[in-house]
């Protein structure tokens, strides 16, 4: 290592560290002011970012460690206790978001990544938001958390087809490679399931997978066992690793309800040192002087815009589920925040070379207005008007 890799190891280290509490003064989300953070180091350490394999190796593990939580936090039980006439509209608003994302890609004559960025919903930076208002608990705050799992888990379905597709065409093969996927899980949940009828035989086992006790800690190792499971067989599948860390910590937290002490422990190694490190891996990639060109600026702030009127247009559904209508003007500010998938698209498309520098700027520059923009809003109208739930 040298020197002046040593120093950018310190720099971003001492960064990770200390944007909680920027973004704590400035009312920003930690994610966005730790992206801010790499870019304005990135005007310095440019030369030598690219060669620098520590950082990037641990933003690579943060990002994998962040999707892995983002599939254990789904929460199925929620979405099972669902009468099916919620269940129906709910996933019908998704999939009217994702026709009309469609259309409007389409219809402006827009790159078909952007069909990715207009459709994406994520509940990463949602609930922290709900949270911080006190309605997580609440029936609305609820409901827009099942809502957004459920298109957090379309979302990753539609990545994974989009970038196979682009990979392979419409042809036979990729066929073929999405039924090998398929297949894949399939088969790891059948035995995710079989592994779930031994613990419910051997209840006494269960401690090892989700308390940790001692130094052993044998939680965490068994769920970073699973996580790399589904890293490895994704790479040998040719998907991004991400996406088997994803779908690794969906099946896990199918199979285990009781998991709030896995998700804390995780939570806390991950959140606590190597996902910031992973944001601020992101801005590194990126020149500032690139996300503030006019043209990306422009194509950023139509992208949140198209995003909110998809979002608009579908929650109208959403009255045949007894919304009120504030509810309804408040859904889809909160369906628009999907910072860590805008940004797992960006660095994908741009690492595959499917998209080039200015596009993967507009997408990390779409990700920053819409999580500074929307929280603001969604949060000053429920204060405004005194929001109280039944």
């Amino acid at each position: 290592m040298t020197e002046l890799e040593a120093i950018l190891l310190l720099v971003v280290s001492v960064g990770a560290f200390i944007m909680p509490f920027v973004s704590n003064r400035l009312n920003l989300p930690s994610p966005v002011a730790e992206i801010i953070f790499g870019l304005i180091i990135g005007m310095f350490f440019s030369d030598i970012f690219h060669k620098t394999e520590v950082v990037r190796f641990l933003g690579e593990l943060g990002f994998i460690i962040l999707m892995y939580l983002a599939g254990l936090e789904i929460n199925f039980e929620n979405i099972k206790k669902l009468p099916s006439k919620n269940k129906f509209i709910y996933i019908s608003v998704i999939s009217l978001i994702i026709i009309f994302s469609i259309f409007t890609v389409y219809y402006l004559n827009l790159p078909n990544i952007y069909i990715l960025v207009l459709l994406t919903t994520a509940i990463g930076l949602l609930f922290p938001v709900l949270k911080d208002l006190n309605i997580t608990s609440t029936h609305f705050g609820q409901t827009l958390l099942i809502i957004g799992s459920i298109g957090e888990v379309v979302s990753l379905i539609s990545i994974t087809i989009f970038f196979v597709v682009y990979k392979y065409g419409f042809s036979k093969e990729a066929f073929i490679h999405l039924l090998e996927i398929y297949l894949f899980f399939s088969f790891a949940y059948i035995l995710l399931r079989l592994f779930k009828l031994f613990i419910w035989w051997f209840p006494d086992k269960i401690p090892v997978f989700l308390k940790s006790e001692g130094v052993t800690e044998t939680s965490v190792r068994a769920n970073f066992v699973n996580m790399f499971i589904f890293v490895a067989l994704a790479a040998l599948l040719g998907l991004e690793p991400i996406i088997g860390a994803f779908f690794g910590g969906l099946l896990f937290s199918v199979i285990f309800k009781e998991k709030e002490q896995v998700i804390e422990k995780l939570s806390s190694f991950g959140y606590g040192f190597l996902i910031p490190i992973f944001f601020i891996d992101v801005g590194l990639r990126f020149n500032l002087m690139e996300l503030l060109q006019l043209q990306v600026i422009y194509n950023a702030v139509l992208l949140s815009a198209l995003m909110l009127i998809v979002r608009f247009l579908a929650s109208s559904l959403l009255i045949f589920a007894n919304f009120s209508f504030i509810e309804m003007l408040l859904t889809p500010f909160t369906l628009s925040i999907p910072l860590t998938l805008l940004v797992a698209i960006a660095t994908i498309g741009y690492e595959t070379q499917m998209i080039n520098k200015l596009q993967a700027s507009t997408i990390i520059l779409t990700a920053i207005l819409t999580a500074l923009i929307y929280p603001w809003i969604f949060k000053n109208i429920i204060k405004r008007i005194n929001f109280i739930q039944k």
